[in-house]
């Protein structure tokens, strides 16, 4: 019985993973197919909205605090920085680059919030302490390794139309292009990783004055929905961009919400 209680915590980790990375193939997926990433975040949000929204209602409603100004406050600045800007972020990076590299560098998350945190004195660091200096090796080995899968693309796999393209022996146009955007693929993905540290610092203030985690949730989507939306009518002009094509995009709108 001692294992078993042990061994949930892992399951649960490499559940999560698991379901992050076939979101994350999904998305990629979904970009390729014309799908504006800003109406995928609008679509997800909304449906986590209505999918949460009841849940929380009849598990919290006894539990919930006053909402005020400084709560709808939190919520809003949570929304626009965790929902809007780093999904955006991550989905544009996404675009550029390729699904392995997105899972990968978001793995980087954690290291950002604990150089964040550091200076903020959220989190303390002895470096005469063995729990220190295992922190401090093992940020510079996360951050190594983030660089060197940013900078080093590789060799094509699969012998594709595309990949003759990006690898071909003839000429360097479209390789000095292919690199460019790679290196701004996974730059964004590491601003994703940054605003997505900033978002969880804050979130934990939120939780703090909030604690009903589901109803902040639920309040979250919608507000991250109506500000995607309002994004995107205002960018897009056209209302065919809020058409969903096909399964994948299907899925990925209902797949995606799992991650809210």
């Amino acid at each position: 019985m001692g294992w078993i209680e042990l061994l949930k915590p892992v399951a649960a980790m490499i559940a999560f993973d698991t379901l992050f990375a076939v979101m994350t193939v999904l998305v990629k997926k979904a970009l390729d197919g014309g799908l504006n990433p800003v109406v995928l975040i609008a679509l997800r949000q909304l449906v986590g909205a209505a999918f949460l929204a009841p849940i929380a209602y009849f598990k919290e409603r006894n539990a919930r605090p006053r909402f005020t100004k400084e709560i709808f406050a939190y919520l809003f600045m949570s929304a626009l920085l965790g929902a809007l800007f780093a999904q955006y972020l991550f989905f544009l990076g996404l675009s550029y680059t390729t699904a392995t590299l997105a899972a990968t560098v978001s793995n980087m998350t954690p290291i950002f919030t604990f150089l964040i945190a550091v200076p903020l004195r959220s989190e303390t660091v002895d470096v005469r302490s063995k729990a220190g200096l295992a922190k401090i090796a093992g940020t510079l080995a996360s951050v190594s390794g983030a660089i060197l899968l940013s900078l080093y693309k590789g060799a094509a796999l699969t012998h594709t139309a595309s990949s003759t393209q990006e690898h071909g022996e003839n000429g360097t146009t479209g390789n000095s292009g292919s690199k460019g955007r790679w290196l701004l693929g996974s730059a964004l993905l590491l601003l994703n990783c940054i605003t997505f540290s900033l978002w969880m610092l804050l979130q934990g203030k939120l939780t703090k004055k909030y604690p009903a985690v589901i109803s902040s949730t639920a309040f979250m989507a919608l507000i991250s929905s109506l500000q995607a939306g309002a994004l995107a009518v205002t960018t897009q002009r056209h209302l065919s961009v809020w058409l969903l094509r096909g399964s994948i995009q299907i899925a990925t709108v209902l797949f995606a919400v799992r991650k809210i």
